[in-house]
């Protein structure tokens, strides 16, 4: 696909403002020790998930001690995920695999933790069902707005439907189990926000294979990424880290018990006024150039 080269200021905005401003420079300081060493990005996510296991069964003994334990392992799980993605990058080596890795090894950590929470406090599992889900949600959309505000920046096209077809391309040469589930995540992103829902046979009949997309100009991208700011800056605010960090201090201050509702209260109001402000804006950024979808 050719893409116009005049390039739009970098996207910032839509980073979590705790990775960027603090889990980041950590890990840019690691990625810096390891970018000459035989380690790889994929055996970083994989110590991620030893290390998220690790905190899981610690926060599972219930003790004072085992949750400051817990809290510390979960902060340097939250660093080697900033880790994996920068080192692929400094040493050229991202990958589909990698990413779609470093996906699963996240959510495989958020459930074995969310699980050893429940068994270390034993009588939070309502709030700590509710967090989880919210969390999920709140991941799922925030992973949809990043991958499609950066690449109608960067790109010009629809990033969300342009994965799907890369991803059929994929399942089309290996019928990966995971990359067909990749494939419905995809398309869930797509229902929650667009309505629309294409299963993999209707897919491969429609057509849709061979979409390439609607390429912006240089000028409509600059004047989508103006626009699209403090949206960006509204969802930054959404994504699956914040929640964790939280979580983090929590443990640390040993205030979980006291605080976990209060916080899952906080998760949910501030998701659904994100998605209520989204609502606002979306008019807004369908009117730039070629845009159609946000």
């Amino acid at each position: 696909m050719n893409v116009p080269s005049d390039q739009v200021s970098p996207v910032k905005e839509i980073i979590e403002p705790v990775n960027r401003y603090f889990h980041n420079p950590i890990a840019a300081s690691i990625v810096k020790a390891l970018k000459d060493t035989w380690v790889t990005p994929n055996q970083v996510t994989y110590s991620s998930v030893f290390v998220g296991l690790v905190s899981a069964y610690t926060f599972s003994l219930g003790t004072l001690q085992g949750f400051l334990l817990a809290g510390i392992l979960l902060e340097v799980v939250l660093i080697l995920d900033c880790v994996d993605g920068q080192l692929a990058r400094a040493k050229k080596c991202s990958s589909d695999w990698g990413r779609l890795l470093d996906g699963i090894a996240g959510y495989i950590i958020y459930l074995a933790v969310l699980a050893g929470i429940m068994i270390g406090l034993d009588n939070e599992y309502m709030a700590l069902a509710l967090f989880g889900v919210i969390t999920i949600l709140r991941a799922i959309a925030y992973d949809y707005c990043k991958l499609t505000m950066i690449t109608m920046i960067q790109k010009g096209f629809d990033g969300n439907f342009q994965e799907i077809l890369n991803t059929y391309s994929k399942i089309s040469d290996n019928a990966s189990i995971l990359l067909k589930v990749y494939f419905y995540y995809l398309q869930l992103q797509r229902l929650l926000f667009r309505g629309c829902f294409t299963s993999l046979s209707e897919f491969v009949g429609s057509g849709k294979e061979g979409y390439k997309g609607d390429i912006m100009s240089s000028s409509e991208r600059k004047d989508y990424q103006q626009k699209a700011s403090s949206l960006m800056i509204a969802w930054s605010w959404n994504g699956a880290d914040l929640p964790l960090f939280l979580l983090v201090l929590m443990s640390l201050f040993g205030v979980m018990e006291r605080c976990l509702f209060p916080l899952v209260c906080f998760l949910a109001v501030q998701f659904v006024l994100t998605i209520i402000y989204h609502q606002t804006q979306t008019q807004k950024l369908l009117n730039v150039g070629k845009v159609k979808s946000v």
